[in-house]
């Protein structure tokens, strides 16, 4: 049901009326293990289906699907199956060390604590497998919530946890309702009875707000300062395998045709973006190179020519005695000099960021797997690029000035009128992803996400709408708006509500002449806070835990 309910190749935008429903038979199942055994096989099970049925596509990266999408499974079967330990938990001191159901505990209380310790610690679960080294924030219940944009709006505050707790706590409050009524009405109580109705209401009373919060969020007017007038390129077409010179090529004439269609509305074109993976060779030492690169004219003749900086994704060297290179970035000015890069920071585990590359024999072999990436090395510096803008910014403050009195200097008030440039930040394909690489983006003075992505290798349409919805949270999160320029897609422009303003179609040879709007800088709670709801859970989960064992280890003493 979870892997219905996130986009798939029939619901290509998923479905969030399933995925409100979609861990109910979870929560059944856990309820009625009889043991922790039990509770574990359950958990690896579900987080071990799901992530194959909804990730499929990870299958194609190559010939290294045994790590892809094998290893990817397992593990993520693993994380949650530990899980189960903390799902589990309250059956642990009931008088019955039987099933977990209302008889286990004749307490009323128990009833409304596990569905709200289920949801809670569902919750937990998506952020454990979401955060670190083997981070990976796909197969959740808020990407199934696209399609409610009212119920997505509260990401600013919690995140997309925020969802995941809400929908979890409902399939919960199903699943108890269920088993209440699989039993005779003699099992049932008063007190019993409306402890679930609180609980349930206390759910609803939830969506009710959110719901509220999100229509006022999702409708309200925000202000525009500037405007980034952009060429997204998206080249059709995994650069491993055209090659770059036909990926150079045809990016090439996309830009121009799409440079020319700008000005001849009048309009100045600011700055052109291609995806991930275009140029092959290492920077800073490929310089010299792409002026000679393509022969039918150079990449630094071509960028001149069209007088637009360019950003484009290609290799970097850190240090080239350790083996150390970085997926990055590229910026090249309006003469075609390169100016700069950002390396990426989260890379794929194990694709990207392979332990002991910097092993001779570890390289080999991995060089036989994956033919053109066999190690990056993850950037350690936040960077951001200062586009200058050819639309003169809006200047939304108040504005006085007071001159010199009567023998009295009274300096000016005059606040600094808004640059003509937009500063902004550009994650690489996973790290649209990650919270800690974004959120350091837009604490750093980032005013909108220019993303770079390479999910051709997929093959498919739902590996690269379930992308685009993973990252379109950042949109909501920091209120900003997200860009993502790609090989085959999702080649689109997300406004800071979770609106699409502009997209293309996937696996199209294409570009898009975007105007990119730039909103005024709003701090969020999440953008304050983090990840502070699920972190939260987990510790209140621990420390009840943690007095539960010794309350009940002080009545056996």
């Amino acid at each position: 049901m979870v892997a219905t309910a996130i986009p798939n190749e029939i619901l290509k935008f998923g479905s969030p009326a399933i995925g409100l429903v979609s861990v109910f038979p979870l929560y059944i199942a856990i309820c009625n293990s009889r043991t922790y055994k039990g509770a574990f096989a359950v958990c690896f099970l579900q987080a071990t289906t799901a992530h194959i049925l909804s990730s499929f596509w990870l299958g194609n990266f190559q010939g290294y699907v045994f790590f892809t999408l094998g290893a990817s499974a397992v593990g993520t079967g693993f994380v949650m199956a530990f899980m189960s330990l903390f799902f589990y938990f309250p059956i642990l001191y009931t008088k019955n060390k039987g099933k977990l159901t209302e008889t286990a505990n004749p307490e009323s209380n128990s009833i409304p604590l596990r569905m709200v310790w289920f949801a809670a610690i569902y919750t937990t679960w998506e952020w454990v497998k979401s955060t670190g080294f083997l981070g990976y924030p796909w197969g959740t219940l808020s990407m199934t919530a696209y399609r409610w944009p009212f119920i997505t709006q509260i990401a600013d505050i919690t995140g997309p946890y925020g969802v995941t707790f809400l929908f979890a706590f409902f399939s919960a409050v199903l699943g108890e309702g269920a088993m209440m009524l699989s039993k005779t009405a003699k099992f049932h109580s008063f007190r019993k009875s409306h402890a679930y109705m609180s609980a349930a209401r206390a759910c609803m009373a939830l969506f009710i707000v959110s719901s509220i919060y999100g229509i006022y969020e999702y409708n309200m007017e925000r202000t525009q300062t500037k405007t980034l007038n952009a060429v997204l390129v998206q080249q059709n077409g995994d650069p491993w395998f055209k090659g770059e010179k036909v990926s150079i090529g045809i990016s090439k004439k996309l830009s121009e045709e799409k440079i020319e269609e700008m000005r001849k509305a009048g309009k100045g074109c600011d700055l052109v973006v291609w995806s991930e993976a275009i140029l092959k060779k290492r920077f800073p030492g490929a310089k010299k190179y792409y002026e000679t690169f393509p022969d039918d004219e150079p990449l630094s003749d071509f960028i001149n020519r069209m007088d637009v900086p360019f950003i484009i994704g290609g290799p970097v060297t850190i240090d080239a005695e350790k083996h150390r290179y970085g997926n990055s970035a590229l910026l090249f000015d309006r003469n075609g000099k390169y100016s700069g890069s950002y390396q990426k920071m989260h890379l794929v585990p194990f694709a990207e960021l392979i332990p002991g590359v910097g092993n001779e024999k570890v390289r080999a072999t991995m060089k036989k797997f994956v033919k053109f990436s066999y190690g990056w090395y993850p950037g350690k510096t936040v960077t951001l690029f200062e586009i200058p803008i050819s639309t003169p910014p809006k200047d939304i403050r108040p504005y006085k000035t007071i001159t010199i009195g009567d023998g009295i200097d009274t300096p000016e008030e005059n606040p600094p009128r808004p640059k003509k440039t937009v500063t902004i930040g550009t994650p690489i394909c996973f790290d649209d992803t990650a919270a800690e690489v974004c959120r350091a983006m837009f604490l750093s003075g980032s005013e909108a996400f220019v993303n770079i992505t390479n999910d051709a290798w997929s093959q498919t349409e739902s590996a690269e709408i379930q992308h685009a919805i993973v990252a379109h949270y950042n949109s909501i999160e920091y209120r900003t708006t997200l860009a993502r320029a790609t090989n085959a897609g999702y080649t689109i422009v997300i406004a800071p509500n979770g609106k699409i303003i502009d997209e293309l179609p996937l696996f199209t040879e294409d570009a898009m002449a975007a105007e990119i709007p730039i909103f005024q800088r709003q701090m969020t709670i999440y953008a304050m806070l983090g990840n502070w709801l699920p972190i939260s859970l987990a510790l209140v989960a621990v420390a009840y835990m943690l007095r539960t064992a010794l309350k009940k280890r002080k009545i056996l003493d």
